[in-house]
Parts: C-alpha cells; sequence; structure tokens
C-alpha cells in the first residue's frame, strides 16, 4: 500500500478518444459516464444493507419462537423479548443510561490517550531512524502483553475509579496505533522527500507536507482496528473493578444467571462499537477526500 500516488496520475493523462459529434449537438460531457457506475454502486449498498437486515430479522425471530416453544431453554438462552424487556426496565430506571455514559467516558479518554497518541508517537518516529530501531523490540514485547494480564495492575496502580479503566483502554490501543503510524511514516515517497529536500526544505516541512499526508490511510486503519480493542480494554476494566459501566452490568447478570441481562450488556457493546466505527468512518471520509478526488 502507498500511501502518496503522485505517479500514478500520470498513467491517466492520455484521455481516450472520443467520438465525434454530428454536426449542431454538443458532446455530452464525460461526466455523465459516472452517473450509472454510482447508481449502481448506491443500489448494491441498499442491497446489501437490506440482506443484512433481513439475516439478523430472520435469526431474532428464530430465536424467539424457538424460546417460546420450548426448543431451547429460556434460562439458559434467554430470548431477544426477554433482552429488550431488561434494556426497557434499565432504560426506565436511568441505570442504562449511566452505565452507558461511563463506559463512554472511559472509551473516549482512552482512545484519545492510546490511539491518537499512539499514532502522534509512531508518526514523531519518523524523524529519527536509529530511535525508531532502539524502540522496537520494547514496543513489540509490550504489545505481546495479553491486556487480561495488565489490567489488575493497572487497577492496583491507578486505583478503582475512572482513572485506571482510561489507562487500561489506552494500553490496549497504543501498539497498534503506533506501529501502523510508523509503518505509514516510512513508506512516503522517496521521490517526493528528495525532490523538498533539493528544494530546501526543512525536516518539518516534509514531515507536514509529505510523510503525515502520505501516513493518514495507515493512521486512519488504526484507528478503525483500535475501536474494537478500545471497548474490549473498557470492559476488562468494569468486569474486574466498578461500580457502573456496561461492563459491570454483564458481571452482574453473570453472577446472578440472568442470561437476558448479559444479552442486553452485549447488545449495547455491539451498539458502541457500531457507533465508533461510524464516527471513525466519517472522519476517514473528511480527511481521505484528496485520495477519491484525485487531488
Amino acid at each position: 500500500m502507498t500511501a502518496i500516488r503522485g505517479s500514478e496520475t500520470g498513467a491517466v493523462g492520455a484521455a481516450e478518444p472520443t467520438a465525434t459529434a454530428p454536426s449542431g449537438e454538443r458532446p455530452a460531457p464525460a461526466v455523465r459516464r459516472t452517473v450509472p457506475a454510482r447508481r449502481s454502486a448506491g443500489s448494491r449498498r441498499f442491497t446489501l444493507s437490506l440482506a443484512q437486515l433481513a439475516t439478523v430479522a430472520v435469526l431474532l425471530a428464530a430465536w424467539e419462537v424457538a424460546a417460546r416453544s420450548g426448543v431451547i431453554n429460556p434460562f439458559l438462552f434467554s430470548s431477544p423479548g426477554a433482552v429488550v424487556e431488561s434494556l426497557v426496565r434499565r432504560a426506565a430506571d436511568g441505570a442504562l443510561a449511566n452505565d452507558v455514559r461511563v463506559t463512554m467516558t472511559e472509551i473516549v479518554l482512552g482512545y484519545l490517550l492510546g490511539a491518537v497518541g499512539g499514532s502522534l508517537l509512531g508518526l514523531g518516529l519518523w524523524y529519527s531512524r536509529l530511535v525508531a530501531d532502539y524502540s522496537a523490540p520494547f514496543i513489540a514485547a509490550i504489545g505481546a502483553i495479553p491486556v487480561l494480564a495488565i489490567a489488575p495492575m493497572t487497577i492496583i496502580w491507578f486505583g478503582t475509579g475512572l482513572l485506571s479503566k482510561v489507562m487500561i483502554v489506552a494500553f490496549s490501543c497504543v501498539v497498534v496505533s503506533l506501529t501502523n503510524a510508523y509503518r505509514g511514516a516510512q513508506r512516503a515517497d522517496v521521490d517526493q522527500v528528495n525532490l523538498m529536500r533539493s528544494f530546501g526544505a526543512s525536516q518539518g516541512q516534509i514531515f507536514r507536507k509529505v510523510v503525515v499526508p502520505g501516513a493518514l490511510p495507515w493512521v486512519i486503519q488504526g484507528l478503525k482496528l483500535n475501536v474494537g480493542f478500545a471497548v474490549v480494554g473498557a470492559v476488562i476494566g468494569e468486569y474486574i473493578s466498578s461500580n457502573a459501566g456496561v461492563g459491570h452490568m454483564i458481571l452482574l447478570g453473570s453472577s446472578s444467571f440472568a442470561v437476558n441481562i448479559v444479552l442486553a450488556g452485549l447488545v449495547m457493546v455491539m451498539a458502541i462499537v457500531l457507533l465508533l466505527s461510524f464516527l471513525v468512518n466519517l472522519l476517514e471520509r473528511s480527511l481521505l477526500s484528496w485520495e477519491r478526488t484525485g487531488q
């Protein structure tokens, strides 16, 4: 994957010969050729989304019917109706909103510290290959530590409050973002870097104008991967020690054998992941619009 595609534009420099329009008629604008393709892509996305929703609906309906008819044990497997009832009940007494607020706070703060901070560190390693090579084995060693193993020590070091959960989330994200950003920075277009140096550009100017734009696809990919890691880190922290949060909600359901509450917590986890993934996709479309427009 190359981040800077300056050389690719030359390959499309020669336009296809167009048929001469009959006299007195204007040739159709070339942009109109893309309309059927856009409609086809939009139709495909709509069909795919419809198929996905239909699949979920069929599975939920089959699950509900099986639970009501006794094919499966409702105590062991619960049912969609019981899960919805649990969500409604917790939403009515305010417990659900409080759990989601606590978990989202931990995720957002930890994500900013770990994923965004790790991306900045990874980009910064471009300035010194010596520092990058020196720190590589330490980064690899830290990345090999399971979050579940470090979480209890994090609770001991930072207490049972918000800070410990934020640090667990940050630890879950930092290595992935750091390595992705550094790989993207190392793949900056060498010809463009040398060209800017020949014009007397400073390291900072090369970094801002060439390295960062070229590494953005890698940085965004790291942010996407870290959405799931951040949510898992927050839930693990809450599962170990907390008095609120979605992980605490799942823990309460597990300890009381209330499968419907456990599944309600998992539904909220999936909803949070989908929301954060949607926001990262919006960020990607905003930052990488130049890739689609060819700028």
